[in-house]
């Protein structure tokens, strides 16, 4: 190349239309470390090692969100650039059509059906303009894979039926297919080179995340064997001894879900309408935050209770998140991984719960002479492992048998959950009320001097049919003012400013097989 065209092509890069040319310096960056969320968040520690030049490509680099990429200062970069820029990819599902135009000019044996072959030189592709108004409908000027391929051979040019390949003999190491298209880039601008040094840098991205799944296998000694493992779900990057650590728990992440101005395939209009300018898109977002972790509950153990050994597996607890870690984490972009996570022995205990609602809902629901509520059987477990249980589905067997598929809520060590199992098929709860009274009473400071009152007498009945006793936890709900309750009945009682209070009274009793128990409360309501 001689002075001029170097000059010539100086002048073109310095005005910005030279698209192709001298290659950037780059630096690959690997994860290192990763925190995934729930509900699709994960926070990304990513390194890249500099090389001697001011302004640096990183690649490797998945897409960022608002306001969550840091970088170390001490590298001595000052800022960093987004753009868009076109790039080659390999081409991975390719033909012989492909192979053969991706190394035009080369030698080459092509063998055909028939047991034909040609031989000789690739020949490119001549292209010819064609007008719109020549094209078919639906056609593309650029048709892709070509249908004809010329070969320069002996005896002139012949052409071939990119259909009738069978296959194809280079005399050289061919190169195999590629494909441009649009990418954007991160580019590092450093103070001066400084070669050798680590770029180490984290973000906050939404293309990783993970699901707890359990298996419960009942014992018949009151013990369960709990295992739990994590369904990974990759659709970031690439993943090769990475420091892993899933969290459980409720992150206040705010506005997360809004890509970072550093991913140019994002329009100005559309990061600005994400910003909140457009309130539905606003609210889907917060809905994604919230979902599969609004069960959660804040967390309760100290964190002396967790393995916290450098490198080893376990859980630890940082402020009110969990983390679970895996040391040596590697998985390709675009797969899914199943990992156990832990397997402990627990204590459990068998419980039948029921819910009856209140007196106005009962009356819409319900018919008169038939059971007003289900009976669930489930059972209570006691977490005294060190691993905190996140909330997960849960399959529950008994005697090599299913027993059930439910949902495991979260439980600190140290703490109980409960787990629904199956409604209870032999068993049937009733209700019944009867007005013991009904008097005027004076009120002061209310828009009518007095006011009417009606004290009722309430039953739950509840009849176990099933050949085993019943620990039950029956709830009743109430409008109005519970008084007075039997069998060492809880009451509750919640205010309210516009209208007659709401009542719940809650007892825990052991029916006997093949018996009723019936609960009694009285309470007053004020009629309107």
């Amino acid at each position: 190349m001689n002075a001029k065209a170097s000059f010539f092509i100086l002048l073109m890069a310095m005005a910005g239309g030279l698209t192709m040319g001298t290659e950037e310096a780059t630096a690959q960056a690997q994860v290192r470390k990763m925190a995934l969320f729930k509900n699709g968040c994960n926070w990304v520690e990513m390194s890249a090692t500099l090389p001697d030049a001011s302004r640096v490509r990183i690649t490797g680099m998945p897409d960022a969100l608002l306001g969550t990429v840091w970088w170390d200062a001490a590298s001595g970069v000052r800022q960093l650039e987004g753009s868009s820029a076109e790039v080659e990819e390999s081409v991975e599902d390719y033909g012989y059509a492909d192979l053969l135009m991706a190394n035009v000019g080369k030698q080459v044996k092509i063998f055909l059906k028939k047991e034909r072959q040609v031989e000789g030189q690739l020949l490119p592709q001549v292209k010819r303009e064609v007008k719109g108004s020549f094209l078919k409908s639906g056609e593309s000027k650029d048709s892709g894979v070509p249908k004809i391929i010329l070969v320069q051979t002996e005896d002139g040019v012949q052409s071939v039926a990119a259909e009738d390949v069978t296959g194809v003999d280079f005399a050289e190491m061919p190169q195999l297919p590629t494909k441009k298209v649009m990418s954007h880039v991160v580019t590092a601008q450093l103070e001066k080179p400084n070669p050798g040094a680590e770029l180490r840098f984290g973000y906050v991205s939404d293309s990783m995340s993970w699901l707890p799944e359990y298996s419960l296998e009942l014992g018949e000694d009151g013990t369960a064997k709990l295992t739990c493992r994590a369904n990974i779900i990759n659709e970031m990057a690439d993943m090769k001894d990475v420091e892993l650590r899933l969290v459980s728990g409720f992150p206040a992440l705010g506005e997360a879900l809004i890509d970072s101005p550093l991913n140019r395939a994002m329009k100005l209009q559309d990061f600005l309408k994400r910003l909140g300018f457009l309130t539905e898109e606003r609210n889907d977002s917060m809905r994604r935050m919230s979902a599969g972790v609004f069960m959660e509950a804040p967390c309760v153990a100290e964190s002396d209770d967790f393995e916290d050994d450098e490198g080893s597996e376990g859980s630890k607890q940082v402020e009110d998140l969990f983390f679970y870690t895996l040391p040596h984490f590697s998985c390709e972009q675009g797969k899914s991984i199943l990992r156990e996570l832990f397997s402990c022995e627990v204590p459990y205990s068998h419980v039948y719960t029921c819910r009856v609602p209140n007196q106005s809902m009962l009356e819409r629901l319900s018919r008169q002479g038939e059971p007003v509520a289900d009976v669930w059987h489930c059972i209570r477990l006691n977490n005294s492992s060190k691993q905190a249980w996140s909330t997960g589905i849960v399959t529950c067997t008994a005697d090599g048998q299913i027993a059930a598929r439910s949902t495991l809520y979260f439980a600190a060590p140290g703490a109980e959950t409960l787990l629904r199992l199956n409604k209870s098929m032999q068993t049937e709860v009733r209700c019944s009320e009867e007005l013991l009274k009904r008097e005027e009473r004076n009120v002061p400071g209310r828009r009518n001097d007095s006011v009417t009152v009606s004290t009722f007498r309430g039953a739950v009945t509840l009849k176990n049919g099933s050949d085993r006793a019943m620990d039950l936890r029956l709830v009743k709900e109430v409008n109005g003012l519970v008084t007075s309750v039997d069998r060492e009945g809880k009451i509750n009682v919640s205010p309210s400013y516009s209208g007659n209070p709401r009542s719940t009274v809650e007892w825990n009793c052991t029916v006997p097989p093949g018996e009723e128990v019936e609960l009694t409360y009285t309470y007053e309501y004020e009629n309107d």
